[in-house]
This record gives structure tokens, sequence and C-alpha cells, in this order.
């Protein structure tokens, strides 16, 4: 005997129903976040044909902002020209020291600049690369450094560097996401 669940052809028919309303009620609200991180991003360049199409440039990235040609754009300057992230890059955004970048992400200094790019590295570095997609709404390099070192209420009264030194990268990523579509948890 099977253990499949078989349900009365009304009960189907329900179920795919609800099954329906639920599917159109998720797609009406990711294109409603898409629609206000356009208007945040001020129309720049954003087509609906772009969103769309648009791909993820690291599987390990969790953010409906990895899919605006712009934010991806925003953080160009952490890639080398062969399109990984780079933690020189990275550490040089963020006005912090190889070394340190390196303990936060449990690696030696030696390791990591040997290989900056390291295939073992791009998802660490990818939570940074959402972080440092805050310089969108930032006029100059120096204001992020100075929102990176500066405590926040909604932190607990830490810096977002203390809370990702601290391994809570998915945390401060997730709460970028959240400042650039408007819409926190």
């Amino acid at each position: 005997m099977s253990n499949t669940r078989v349900l009365p052809r009304g009960g189907r028919e329900d179920e795919l129903a609800l099954l329906l309303t639920q599917l159109t009620e998720a797609k009406r609200q990711v294109e409603g976040l898409l629609e206000r991180a356009e208007v945040l991003l001020g129309g720049s360049a954003v087509s609906r044909t772009s969103v769309e199409t648009a791909t993820f440039l690291t599987p390990a990235r969790k953010s409906s902002l990895d899919r605006l040609k712009a934010v991806v754009e925003s953080t160009a300057d952490l890639r080398d020209a062969n399109g990984k992230l780079s933690a020189l890059s990275v550490a040089k955004v963020f006005g912090v020291s190889l070394s340190q970048l390196a303990g936060w992400m449990g690696r030696t200094k030696q390791a990591v600049s040997k290989t900056p790019d390291a295939d073992s590295l791009q998802e660490a570095l990818g939570y940074f690369e959402r972080v440092a997609r805050i310089r969108l709404v930032m006029k100059d390099d120096s204001g992020f450094r100075k929102w990176l070192r500066t405590p926040h209420d909604l932190l607990g009264d830490a810096s977002p560097l203390e809370v990702m030194a601290h391994g809570e990268w998915q945390a401060m990523a997730d709460y970028v996401d959240d400042l650039l579509t408007g819409s926190p948890t």
C-alpha cells in the first residue's frame, strides 16, 4: 500500500484552488517589492525584462535584490576581472585589514592573501557584498565606512561591523536588504 494521501476529486480541486490563491498572492508581493526597489533606485536602468531575466552571481545568495541590475552593478568594485569576489577588494571597501577579514572568515591572512578570490571564500564574501549594497543610498565610500562603524538601535546598539565580526553575516545582509527595500522585518 502507498502512503500517498488520496483526496476525493473535490478535495484535490479545493487544495489546488488554495495553492493557486497562495501563489497569486506571493507573486503580487514579489512584484510589489520589485517595484518598491525600482522606485528606491530611482528607476536607474532597471527594466522589467532585466529584472525577470537576470541571474544570480553566486548560488549562496538569498536576496531578491540580486536580480536588479543597478544593485549588482553597485558592488562591481568588489569583483576581480574574472568576476569573482575578492577579499582584497572587500577589505579595502569595508576599511578593514585583510587580517581582520580573514579572521572573521576563519582563515589565515596568508591563505586569503595567496588566493583572495578562492572559490571557498565566495559564499562568505557574498554576505559582505550584500552589505556593501547600502552604498546605493550613500554619497560616497567614506559615508559607507562611517555607517559601518556607527551603532544602530535596530542592531542592539552595535555597529554593522561589530555584528559581522561576530559572524552574523546573514542577519546583517538581511538587514541591508530590508533597508533597501523599505520592508524591515
